[in-house]
């Protein structure tokens, strides 16, 4: 990756309180808020804990094979599709909303540019695993990021906003999950300068097939048995298009972004090298995935915010 040079910059001494906004005071142990007085301790591993909601600490919903997955797909999706969308425009500083193991800021770290990662609890051990720099990446509810306002050139977050407001980080939503999603629009708002880029991602709510999410919702009758079926033999999941359901559609997305009137543009991108079809390369599906993959990467820009596209994924510009 070509090495872009930039004046370093320490974000550590420049991270907010998320609660009031007030300046911190961080040593190697703890940051203390000296507004609120409230206090953020550095877990077992090592990484700032900003997350104050027990139940949001609590979630874990990443597993050692799924880590592994994360790392090899990470790096597919960098050099494929997120890298050159990225350069399309001159920028120096980065966050990933939900960084998983965090092999693009990795990797963004390594260009030279000032890029930073947030997640949960649970995905700081993964973080030491790999020698994930402590200065970069912190545990956030991202609902509440300790950042300043208008720091970030960009910000993207990929398959995350469909888990904002459910109650275990997977598919069931809150009875409050649209006030949860408004504030994670208003925060990654909020932390992107003017003119600063937005990238926001998740299966299209509108395409009544998903291929990253089993049929786990809490909410579907148990007469639904058809849906695990299917998903059992396929690994695909039929859903409700319609009403309440964890995935968002291309409506639903810009009218949490743009209802705040921060929004400049909305622009549906291409699908071409988002994905990579990893678990349907061998057996029945093998013939499918070819096809899948050709319709995807061809499908007019008219198309792209419609209920044709499997994928919601939008460029937004502040």
């Amino acid at each position: 990756m070509e090495q872009i040079l930039f004046e370093s910059t320490t974000l550590t001494g420049g991270l907010i309180c998320p609660d009031c906004r007030g300046s911190l005071d961080i040593t190697d142990a703890q940051s203390w808020c000296m507004h609120c007085d409230l206090h953020y301790e550095r877990n077992n591993h090592g990484y700032l804990e900003f997350i104050t909601d027990e139940k949001i600490a609590q979630i874990d919903t990443t597993t050692d094979d799924y880590a592994e997955d994360q790392r090899t797909c990470g790096d597919r999706l960098y050099e494929e599709y997120l890298r050159p969308l990225f350069m399309k425009e001159p920028f120096h500083r980065v966050l990933d909303v939900g960084c998983g193991v965090g092999r693009g800021i990795t990797r963004l770290l390594e260009g030279g540019y000032d890029a930073y990662g947030i997640d949960l609890l649970g995905l700081s051990r993964y973080w030491r695993e790999v020698g994930n720099d402590p200065n970069h990446f912190f545990c956030c509810d991202s609902t509440r990021l300790p950042f300043p306002d208008g720091f970030f050139d960009l910000v993207y977050s990929t398959g995350v906003i469909e888990h904002i407001g459910t109650t275990d980080g997977k598919s069931t939503l809150a009875a409050n999950y649209l006030e949860s999603r408004r504030q994670y629009a208003a925060e990654i708002l909020r932390v992107t300068r003017p003119g600063g880029r937005i990238m926001i991602s998740c299966p299209n709510k509108s395409f009544p097939v998903d291929i990253q999410h089993g049929p786990q919702d809490e909410t579907v009758p148990k007469s639904s048995w058809w849906r695990n079926f299917i998903f059992d033999k396929t690994r695909m999941n039929v859903h409700r298009i319609r009403g309440n359901y964890h995935l968002l559609s291309y409506a639903e997305t810009r009218r949490l972004f743009c209802q705040s009137g921060e929004v400049s543009s909305f622009e549906p991108l291409p699908l071409k090298g988002y994905f990579g079809f990893g678990r349907f390369q061998s057996g029945f599906l093998k013939p499918i995935t070819r096809l899948a993959n050709v319709y995807v990467e061809n499908l007019p820009a008219s198309l792209r915010a419609s209920f044709l596209n499997p994928y919601m994924l939008v460029e937004i510009k502040k």
